[in-house]
């Protein structure tokens, strides 16, 4: 059996701050590469950990336009697109009255919390802020497909935010896909593997080196060896697509420190009954008034 692995979609129909091409078109581009892909090898299943969409209520111009992807290569049918819901995908962190919700309903999306794939091929679904499922069957081949970051060591003093990779190997799945995290991950102890295939389209410019790419799993259903095949998926080179002004604004490391400070407060403070602005207000005191006015800007974004 061959599978498709991907990272994190982020649907969205408005163009990222430092993007200059047609985001639009270059997102929908590269979904429809996934698809190509996937009818070259003849895959049954997409498994894509979370985040389908940037927002719980993308445009009505995304949804056409998907909608037609969807139907041009028989997603839902010939082709099932496996998910488990990202925090993105989500409206107040729940599933109802999105767009992720309507696609399932639909047919073109499935959900998955646990699925066999084959007699002898199980998935299983976590969805984001979910235990992990425990496996029933350990003698079939066992997938997770989790929206959760995934590391072996922090990536800031400090950063407690995530699932060690470590720990996640003695749950016993054989294959562990995992999303939420933008950065390529790649694991493996004895015959397990997680890996996580960062994000479709580079959005930020801490993001600029990343190559968008996809795994293509073939298991073999009575022996349960696998193997793992990276594609990566066409994309223009970074002095082409971000403002180079950007590019060269700030030290890379900079950029990551302001986008996971970003990322911290969309994933976990947006949505909460409190009076976040005085909070942050109290926070950036000591901040320089130039990484403010950059933080706030940020913000904006987010609220749009």
């Amino acid at each position: 059996m061959k599978l498709i692995l991907t990272g994190d979609f982020h649907l969205r129909s408005n163009t990222p701050e430092n993007r200059v091409d047609n985001f639009f078109q270059t997102q929908l581009n590269k979904v429809e590469q996934i698809f190509e892909i996937a009818k070259h090898y003849d895959c049954k299943f997409i498994l894509q950990p979370g985040d389908v969409t940037d927002g719980p209520r993308p445009s009505f111009e995304l949804l056409e336009a998907y909608i037609e992807l969807f139907n041009k290569y028989n997603i839902g049918k010939d082709t099932k697109l496996l998910h488990v819901y990202g925090q993105h995908d989500c409206r107040f962190r729940t599933k109802e009255r999105t767009a992720t919700k309507l696609l399932n309903f639909l047919g073109y999306l499935e959900a998955v919390n646990d699925k066999a794939l084959s007699t002898n091929i199980q998935l299983y679904g976590c969805n984001f802020g979910e235990e992990i499922p425990i496996i029933k069957d350990k003698d079939k081949f066992n997938i997770l497909l989790i929206h959760g970051t995934i590391l072996d060591k922090p990536v800031w003093p400090g950063q407690e935010d995530y699932l060690h990779s470590d720990k996640l190997f003695k749950n016993g799945y054989d294959i562990i896909v995992s999303g939420d995290w933008h950065h390529p991950v790649f694991y493996q102890y004895k015959n397990q593997t997680i890996l996580n295939c960062g994000c479709l389209v580079r959005k930020t410019i801490n993001e600029a080196d990343l190559e968008p790419h996809i795994y293509v799993l073939d298991i073999n259903e009575n022996t349960f060896e696998y193997t793992l095949e990276k594609i990566v998926i066409n994309h223009e080179p970074a002095d082409k697509i971000f403002k180079k002004e950007a590019l060269a604004r700030d030290i890379k490391k900079d950029n990551e420190k302001l986008q996971e400070f970003i990322t911290s407060i969309k994933n976990n403070s947006m949505d909460k009954n409190l009076n976040f602005k005085k909070n942050l207000d109290i926070l950036m005191q000591p901040v320089a008034q130039s990484v403010k006015d950059i933080i706030l800007k940020e913000l904006e974004l987010i609220n749009e």
